[in-house]
């Protein structure tokens, strides 16, 4: 595609103020001692108290519409402007890691000598949602603690009994039922670079491109690919864990993802095959007898589906049956995923690349193997994190580990909170063609 290097640049210039306030150290490093509920009205924490919400919400939704190549271009340029700068190691990040020894030890480099690059989170979000899009539409909430902890509904209250009372009669009691879960906060990090020799050789053979943002690039892609499958099918419970059983791929440094999540002893999956060659299952009948039982168990329908791009193109084949084209919607700003027309309206089905979802032997449908769809309300999945909600990039001084070499250190510290497991659920969809 062609890029409109004038208009790229005219936008650099113009979110140029907003970007160089990020780079700026906090006058106050001080931690406070807080108390219950404290700070979260701030809900991208200490690491952007140089740079409001405001400032970086509004860069990222400038950037959104842009191409991934035009994305590229500006990150590159950014990358060189603010070169050398950023927030250092020390008192602003022992401040976001809330004090605690072992976050410090993962983030201590170099006696403080590395820099927080907080102007390019804006750049890097963006990028990241381009080849993860769930990330933007999940919620980010700050984790309370190296292990973070919530109240998991399982019964909003008593459906049953009227509440309706004479009028001076007594309020019935109800309340809803619950009960406590916590998630590890995975840390994530991959060191990227390039030699100076590599950087010094291509400008001189004349070309255009940056290696270093290429690797940067290229720790997105691979940080997208890591969260999405510990998202969905990771977990760091059960040692007898494996990608091919229901309990999920085991790793003792990950986090609990949906595969193990909603896989519950009363079992409200929906098994369906819809690959069979005679009489096959329809995928919308399957996500309307989804959206009756979440909606007769908690009274509000789910959202999304997220599916392999297998079942995405299953899907396609059943609906340019019966229509021209497929319906899509926008998901998140400037990315458009196909939607279908269900019992409530059209809803997003969004596919998951690679091997994020997986297939699996499921007890839950007669040994069969299967490929889950998620069928998830968003309200109640958030992702609980320490430092920034999105990934960050540690620019290491080069000549520290004694080549010549730039590096940089891509990473982010995140969880997984199913608020409720009984507003989601899992679509299992048979392999098997007969």
């Amino acid at each position: 595609m062609t890029i409109d290097i004038k208009a790229l640049n005219r936008l650099l210039d113009e979110l140029g103020p907003e970007v160089r306030k990020a780079n700026d150290t906090p006058p106050d490093e001080t931690v406070v001692a807080k108390s219950v509920g404290d700070g979260l009205v701030n809900p991208y924490s200490n690491s952007y108290a140089s740079m409001s919400p405001d400032d970086s919400l509004y860069l990222q939704r400038r950037l959104n519409g842009l191409s991934w190549e035009e994305k590229g271009y500006l990150l590159q340029k950014q990358i060189g402007a603010g070169m050398g700068t950023g927030i250092p190691f020390g008192g602003q990040m022992a401040a976001m890691a809330g004090q605690n020894p072992t976050i410090a030890r993962a983030l201590d480099t170099t006696a403080g000598g590395a820099l927080q690059r907080i102007d390019l989170e804006p750049f890097l979000t963006s990028m990241f949602v381009s080849v993860f899009p769930a990330w933007q539409r999940i919620n980010k909430i700050p984790s309370n603690g190296v292990v973070h902890s919530w109240d998991q509904l399982t019964s909003y209250g008593d459906a049953t009994d009227s509440a309706f009372i004479a009028e001076l009669g007594t309020v019935v009691d109800k309340t809803g039922v619950y009960t406590r879960k916590n998630t590890n906060i995975a840390v994530y990090g991959q060191r990227r670079g390039v030699s100076f020799k590599q950087q010094l050789a291509i400008p001189a053979g004349g070309m255009q491109w940056d290696s270093a943002r290429l690797e940067i690039q290229n720790g997105l892609t691979q940080m997208a690919h890591d969260l999405q499958k510990t998202i969905f099918q990771g977990q760091a419970t059960n040692s007898g864990g494996t990608a091919a059983n229901e309990y999920g791929l085991y790793d003792a440094n990950a986090f609990d993802g949906l595969r193990s999540g909603l896989n519950l002893a009363s079992d409200t999956g929906v098994n369906f095959s819809p690959y069979l060659t005679s009489s096959p299952d329809n995928f919308v009948t399957a996500f309307n007898t989804g959206i009756t039982t979440i909606a007769d168990a908690v009274g509000v329908p789910p959202s999304v589906v997220y599916a392999r791009y297998g079942e995405l193109a299953q899907l396609s084949n059943q609906q340019l049956s019966i229509q021209r084209t497929v319906d899509s919607m926008e998901f998140v700003p400037g990315v458009q995923v196909p939607a279908v027309m269900t019992a409530v309206g059209r809803m997003p089905v969004v596919g998951i690349p690679g091997d994020a979802i997986g297939t699996y032997t499921a007890a839950t449908y007669s040994a069969k193997t299967v490929a889950d769809m998620y069928m998830i309300n968003e309200s109640e999945l958030a992702i609980p994190y320490l430092g920034s909600p999105g990934p960050s990039v540690i620019e290491i001084p080069p000549g520290v580990s004694g080549q010549l070499t730039r590096l940089y250190i891509v990473w982010g510290m995140f969880g997984l909170q199913l608020t409720s497991a009984k507003h989601s659920l899992k679509l299992r969809a048979n392999q098997a063609t007969s």
